[in-house]
Order: C-alpha cells, then structure tokens, then sequence
C-alpha cells in the first residue's frame, strides 16, 4: 500500500462521515428556511426570515448567547492563567489533581443536575446556610438557578470548562519554556506581577487564543445546561431553536432552521476571521 493510499483513507473518511454529513444538513436547513422544502413547501419565500429577523427573542437570544459565552470564556481562561501560574505542575499529581481531573468526567447533562441541587433556594447550599442560621427559612437564600444573572450557568460552565484550560495552559508552560523566561526575566529585575503580564500572559493567550475561539463557539451551541439552569426569557439560541422546531404551530419550525442558519453563519465568519487551520492546537 503506497503512502499516497495511505493518505487517501483518512481524507475519505473525513469526507463521508463528517463533511458530507454537515453540508448536507446545513443545505437542508437553508432549503427548509427559504421555504424549497418540508411540511410548508409552497415555493421560495423570503417570509421565514423576514418574521425571525423581526422577532424581537430570536435577535435577543444571540446577543444574550454571546454576551454569556463571552463571559464564562473570560472566567475560565482568567482562572486558569492564575492557577496554572502560581499552582502549576502541583495541580497534575497528587490530591489537587483529583479537583482538575474530576470535572471533565462530567457530562454535561449531570453537571447541570448537580448545580440545581447545590444552587437552587431548596437546594444544598441554601440548607447549609439555614443550618447555620444565617436564614431563616430555606426560601429567604437567592434562587441562583433559572435567575436573572445566569449565575448557574455560569457556574457549571466554568465548572466543566476550567480544567480543559488548566491542561492547556500548563502545555504551554512546558512547550515554550515559560519557566527559562521568568528565569530570565527575574534577573533582569522584572517584579513578579511584571512578569505575569508581560511574559507569561501574552504568550499564554498566544498560544491558546485558537482553543478560545473553539470553545467559544462549542458554548454559544451548548443545550443541557441553559435548558435546566436557563431562565424562559431570553433563551440561548440552541434552546430556541429546538423550541420552535418541535412546536405544534408549523410557521414556526421554518423559522428554528433559519435560526440555525444564522448560527452556522456566525460559526462560520467567527472561525474565518479568527482561526487557521495550522494553528489549532488542542494538545493538553
């Protein structure tokens, strides 16, 4: 088997199981959205997009997806920084490495569970506090989940996300020698904080800024954990996608694949302007 073979399988493989599959489905959902085919099926129309781009949830449901993907990307990618800078190699043996390890063995749905328990007002914490007398009654401790702040999306994000970050950053300690460059730049007189923000930082999100994009995207398409610990209003935009293509009314599943249009749109121009293929890296 020459190597040129060799090379074809994989390729092929990619092809059939993943890029064929993707083009077909985003073709079928531009198809369903322009009206060309499904239950609705009476020719090419414009009307499904005009009445999603005029709803007002649909246009808040992408704000508030990215706003909130944006800030549980800064949380995670903040704390890791920090931790892998002043905790380092100690957080991947022995006892702490159980709290970095043990996060990613979560699926997501079970994540989302543990997080009503811990965080709702009948939840763990809220009997905690109320053992302690710090309230009253178990009502009087704040409903952190389905709340106003998203506080418990947040929370179980940046619960399954930290370690991948972690890992990554404490690769890119050890592959580009940030320790020879403290070294160094300690000699030189630079303070710690000096150090931090002009040596380990610049070259952390250098080097882990594709990853970001990544995982900023993987959060904007998340579904388990903002369906559970969500608020109704506004809705993540894979929830109201999934809403309105399972409602009873059939105008408006024509408008869930136009959503998800747009969203394949917004993954496309996000990945485009921001991500080469070379410069993925996702070794942890």
């Amino acid at each position: 088997m020459t190597s040129r073979f060799k090379n074809i399988i994989p390729f092929s493989m990619l092809v059939i199981l993943a890029i064929i599959p993707l083009v077909l489905g985003i073709g079928y959902a531009v198809s369903y959205s322009f009206g060309l085919t499904g239950v609705l099926n009476n020719g090419f129309t414009l009307a499904h997009w005009q009445t999603a781009l005029s709803n007002k949830d649909v246009l808040m449901s992408f704000g508030y997806s990215i706003l909130l993907s944006f800030v549980s990307i800064v949380l995670c990618v903040g704390a890791a920084a920090f931790l892998a800078f002043y905790i380092g190699d100690k957080l991947q043996s022995g006892r702490l490495s159980y709290f970095l390890y043990l996060p990613m063995a979560f699926p997501a749905l079970v994540a989302a569970f543990f997080f009503f328990q811990f965080l709702s007002n009948g939840g763990f914490l809220s009997r905690f506090f109320f053992q302690l007398g710090f309230i009253k009654t178990i009502d009087d401790f704040p409903n952190l989940v389905n709340d106003k702040y998203s506080i418990g999306i947040l929370a179980a994000q940046f619960f399954l996300t930290l370690p991948v970050f972690v890992l990554l950053n404490l690769s890119i300690i050890k592959n580009e020698n940030i320790a020879a460059l403290k070294t160094l730049g300690a000699s030189l007189g630079a303070k710690r904080s000096q150090i931090l923000f002009r040596v380990t930082l610049p070259v952390m999100l250098k080097k882990s800024f594709p990853t970001v994009v990544l995982f900023f995207i993987f959060k904007l398409g998340t579904y388990e954990i903002p369906l559970l610990l969500g608020r109704s209003s506004p809705e993540v935009i894979s929830v109201i996608t999934v809403r309105k293509m399972q409602r009873y009314n059939l105008l408006d599943i024509p408008q869930g694949y136009v959503i998800a249009v747009l969203y394949a749109m917004l993954v496309f121009v996000l990945l485009t302007l921001s991500l080469k293929p070379s410069k993925i890296n996702m070794n942890v």
